[in-house]
C-alpha cells in the first residue's frame, strides 16, 4: 500500500501527528510519502493555493493507494478534484466561521473517512471515524537520573499563558516554559523535571497532546480542562483561574493527592500511536 500523507506544515501539533503515524505507517511495510503545502510546495494560503492543489490531487490519486491530508484547507481542494481514495483526520474545531463551514462540509462528504481525534468532535460530526491520537511512550517516560524539582510548574502552550503565569507569580511558584527551545525527542526529559504540569488551551482545541506527554512521565500534578481529550482523563481539571489558584494552593500545602499509575492508564486506554495506527489501517482498507 502507498500512501500520500498531506498537510500544511511540519511546525506544531499536526505535525507531530503526521510524523508520528507516518513512522508507525512504514514499520507495518506501508509505504509512506509525506508532502507539506507551506514548506516543500512553498504556498501559504488556501486561497493561493486552491487551483495548484485541485491539480495535484487529480494527479496524486493516481499514484497513491491513499491520499491521506489534515486539514479542511488541505482537503477541501481535494474533494472538488474528485479524489476518490480520499482519508482526512480534522485536529480541532476551527475558530473562524467560515472556516467552520468548509470543514463541516469536507466531513458531511467524507463520512466515515473523516477522522476526527476527541470525544466532543465526534459527538458534532456524528458521521465521522473517531480515532484518538496517542502519545509515544519511548520518548515520554520519567527518566530516571532527573531529579523532580519541588513545586515546579512546567508550561508548554501560549495558551492562556499570561494569565497562568500572573497566578504562578502571586502564589510564588518556580515556572519553565519549553515551547519552541526543545526537540521533540528531548521533552521527556523536561517533564522528568517538573513537579506540576498546567495546560489551559482554549475550547476549540481538538485534542491537546500535552496532557498525555505529562502522563506518560508521571507527572505527579497535572492541571488541565474537559477541552479536547482532557473529559476522558484523570487529571486535575479548572475552568477559571481562581479554580487553578485554589488547586495550586492545595498542592503547596500539600493537601491534594499525587496522581498514579498514569501510563498504565494510557496503555489500558488504547491512547499510544500504534493502536491509533491500527485503527487508521482498518479504515485505510475500507477504500
Amino acid at each position: 500500500m502507498r500512501v500520500l500523507m498531506i498537510h500544511k506544515t511540519h511546525k506544531g501539533g499536526v505535525g507531530i501527528h503526521v510524523k508520528e503515524i507516518s513512522e508507525n505507517l512504514r514499520k507495518r511495510g506501508i509505504e509512506v510519502t509525506e508532502i507539506t503545502r507551506n514548506e516543500d510546495l512553498r504556498m501559504y494560503s488556501f486561497l493561493y493555493s486552491y487551483f495548484k492543489m485541485k491539480y495535484l490531487f487529480s494527479k496524486w490519486s493516481k499514484e497513491y493507494d491513499i491520499i491521506h491530508t489534515h486539514d479542511w484547507s488541505i482537503t477541501y481542494p481535494a474533494i472538488k478534484a474528485n479524489v476518490k481514495n480520499l482519508v482526512a483526520t480534522f485536529h480541532a474545531f476551527p475558530t473562524n466561521p467560515i472556516a467552520s463551514i468548509f470543514q463541516n462540509y469536507c466531513i458531511k462528504k467524507l463520512k466515515n473517512r473523516a477522522i476526527t481525534i476527541s470525544p466532543k468532535m465526534k459527538r458534532v460530526y456524528k458521521f465521522s471515524t473517531y480515532i484518538p491520537n496517542g502519545v509515544n511512550l519511548q520518548i515520554f517516560r520519567k527518566f530516571r537520573s532527573i531529579k523532580r524539582r519541588e513545586n515546579l510548574v512546567g508550561l508548554a502552550q501560549k495558551y492562556n499563558l499570561e494569565k497562568i503565569i500572573k497566578v504562578l507569580k502571586s502564589l510564588k511558584f518556580p515556572y519553565n516554559y519549553t515551547e519552541g527551545k526543545l526537540k521533540y525527542e528531548d521533552l521527556g526529559k523536561f517533564y522528568s523535571t517538573i513537579e506540576i504540569f498546567i495546560s489551559i488551551p482554549y475550547q476549540q482545541a481538538g485534542f491537546n497532546m500535552v496532557w498525555l506527554e505529562a502522563m506518560a512521565c508521571e507527572v505527579p500534578y497535572i492541571i488541565g480542562t474537559n477541552a479536547g481529550i482532557g473529559e476522558i482523563l484523570p487529571i486535575y481539571k479548572v475552568n477559571s483561574v481562581e479554580k487553578l489558584k485554589e488547586i495550586l494552593k492545595k498542592i503547596k500545602d500539600r493537601k491534594l493527592e499525587p496522581l498514579k499509575n498514569q501510563r498504565k492508564w494510557i496503555i489500558e486506554n488504547k491512547l499510544t500511536w500504534e493502536e491509533h495506527v491500527n485503527k487508521l489501517i482498518e479504515v485505510y482498507e475500507l477504500i
